[in-house]
């Protein structure tokens, strides 16, 4: 965990809270930094001092973790926030690891505060066991998106085509419209975010098959990089989260594609609107314990809000269009 720094403070206003929209509280069962440019705070933010005025500083910021894709908009968060850079907010943060290692984190107290994906079976399970009830609110939306290489001539894929590629079942590229070469098809860790969305939305349970040796990454880059780089690339497909890919890095698309589902390419406006099926919302999620007057709390209302929802669509994440 990286030390909080002293430095530059910035005021938030205790006046505005009261105006802001109040979160969800239905309970919900409960991948290497990449640069990202910087953005200017909120326009909407109102930092000025104020009397009486709840002050968030670098030594109670809350403790923030979370999910790799979710890191521009900590860092977001935490800029506007504090008035600090975003450079100098990325060092009061930390978002490493699996998304079950960040939700384990929170049960224990070494986060305060997530914007994380939707936590995996085992995370859900180890809440349970700890006896931690979880406060979680969606702020954007994400999909899992299937990406091969760009020589692939393949540019559509079906839900059933994915699930019969995924239960070992169609081995070649020719049996779904492209040339004769075998299907080299790679998996996510268990405990990853990715992984949770795919079991979550491609549902395959048991059928899922085993992931041939060499097959499974841990990371979210070494993912991109093996279906980049892999000798045979042209026969590799593998699965990500669209805005990691997209936001995060798009260097990659120089050498790979992202496939359409049923025809239907994934973007901001069709992940938002649903007709790219394979989305699914991303969280901020607090200790449901923590008292109205604490850092975390107060900071996880201001990102409920509107001025909070706005920060995502400014940091480009996908939002639901009603």
């Amino acid at each position: 965990m990286k030390k909080m720094k002293t430095g530059v403070a910035a005021l938030l206003a205790l006046s505005f809270l009261v105006s802001l929209c109040a979160c969800a509280k239905t309970p919900t069962d409960a991948d290497a930094t990449a640069e990202t440019p910087p953005a200017e705070p909120a326009a909407t933010v109102d930092s000025r001092p104020v009397d009486g005025s709840f002050v968030f500083t670098e030594e109670n910021y809350p403790k923030m973790g979370g999910s790799l894709a979710n890191l521009p908009l900590g860092q977001a968060v935490t800029s506007t926030v504090l008035g600090i850079s975003r450079e100098d907010a990325d060092g009061l943060i930390t978002f490493e690891g699996s998304t079950t290692d960040n939700y384990e984190a929170l049960v224990d107290g070494t986060f305060d505060i997530l914007l994380a994906y939707e936590p995996s079976e085992e995370a859900k399970a180890y809440i349970a066991d700890q006896g931690v009830e979880l406060e979680m609110t969606p702020i954007g939306v994400d999909a899992l998106v299937f990406i091969c290489s760009k020589d692939n001539p393949v540019s559509s894929l079906s839900v059933d085509q994915i699930k019969s590629i995924y239960k070992g079942e169609t081995d070649n590229w020719k049996d779904v419209g492209g040339e004769d070469l075998p299907i080299v098809p790679y998996q996510r860790n268990t405990d990853s975010g990715s992984q949770t969305l795919f079991d979550k939305l491609i549902d395959l349970g048991d059928d899922l098959m085993d992931p041939p040796e060499g097959l499974q990454v841990s990371s979210m880059i070494g993912l991109l990089e093996a279906i980049a780089d892999y000798d045979n690339a042209k026969g590799a497909i593998g699965y990500t989260v669209y805005y990691y890919l997209t936001n995060m890095e798009s260097d990659k698309l120089g050498t790979t594609k992202i496939l359409a589902l049923d025809g239907v390419a994934p973007s901001n406006e069709t992940i938002g609107d649903g007709s790219y099926t394979l989305s699914n919302d991303f969280y901020v999620v607090i200790r449901k314990s923590a008292a109205e007057d604490s850092p975390e709390r107060i900071l996880y209302n201001w990102i409920c809000s509107a001025q909070g929802r706005e920060l995502v669509e400014r940091e480009n994440y996908p939002v639901r269009i009603s």
